[in-house]
């Protein structure tokens, strides 16, 4: 079977009759309202392209939440798409186990967790550099599957480095297996196009492994690029979008494996289903730069 989903794709044999794999996809933001739950089948390919994903409509779909079970029905509007069935004013708490039982004719598929303690970023530094560097850039528009040859698309021109510094709040008392994905995404027409090789404008990582100070705080520190055309020109002003996410291991491999430019089928923590069922916790700003 060929998979065509999360923005990657891949292989393995296709047999005639094979309705494809269970695609499913849950986010229990801590805070947030229950979520929806996205369950498909995963797409063939067909004349050497991934054909889109088919929503699946015939699910039985529970989840249980801090003991407490909640049924889900199909969307009215959305294919593939389960809500909640009432309870619309259930927030997702922190630290309470969560069970996902899916059950499509005679296919099951399950998912366990515990959703995290709830993320807040508490400040935000930023140290923009006075005149622009010299640098080897990298036009990430222009990447195929042939990206190991990676001398066709580079180019070298002039970029601003922007570093940036966040605080949250860390103050469990014992060691958790809790992960941080952090994420610097300027909002501007230069956004994501061009990649500097040496810049870290987004990571993920164990909690654990940063410092944590005596207030409860910790720290992690990145740097992402503003191009320009010649060495002579401004700064350009602009917004700069930044964000925390707090979940597990797990998550952090499915995140990462989402981008995979092999196409290998992302990281899953599913029982008899690939995708991702799991307990998030997310926070963001936006800052004006320079500020």
């Amino acid at each position: 079977m060929c998979y065509a989903f999360f923005g990657g794709g891949g292989c393995d044999s296709v047999f005639p009759g094979d309705p494809g794999t269970l695609v499913i996809e849950a986010y229990l933001d801590v805070g947030k309202p229950l979520p929806q739950i996205s369950i498909s089948r995963a797409a063939k390919l067909s004349a050497s392209r991934f054909l889109p994903q088919v929503g699946v409509e015939n699910a039985e779909v529970l989840l249980t939440l801090n003991n407490i079970e909640y049924q889900y029905h199909p969307s009215p509007s959305k294919p593939g798409v389960y809500e909640v069935v009432g309870e619309q004013s259930v927030l997702v708490s922190p630290g309470v186990s969560f069970a996902l039982e899916v059950r499509v004719e005679s296919e099951v598929a399950r998912a366990v967790g515990l959703t995290p303690p709830r993320i807040s970023i508490e400040d935000v530094r930023l140290e923009v550099s006075a005149i622009p560097v010299a640098a080897v850039l990298l036009d990430s528009l222009d990447l195929g599957l042939d990206s190991l040859n990676i001398s066709l698309n580079t180019r070298t021109g002039f970029i601003y480095p922007v570093g940036v510094s966040i605080d949250w709040l860390d103050n469990s008392a014992s060691e958790r297996d809790n992960w941080v994905e952090t994420r610097l995404q300027p909002i501007t027409p230069f956004s994501s196009t061009i990649v500097d090789f040496f810049l870290l404008p987004s990571d993920s990582f164990p909690e654990n492994s940063t410092v944590r100070g005596d207030s409860g705080k910790r720290t992690w520190r990145g740097v992402y690029a503003v191009p320009v055309g010649l060495e002579s020109d401004p700064f350009p002003i602009h917004t700069l979008r930044v964000a925390l996410s707090r979940s597990n291991e797990i998550y952090a491999q499915h995140s990462s494996s989402r981008l995979d430019p092999i196409g290998r089928e992302p990281i899953s923590n599913l029982n008899g289903a690939v995708g991702f069922v799991g307990g998030i916790s997310i926070d963001s700003i936006r800052v004006n730069v320079p500020k």
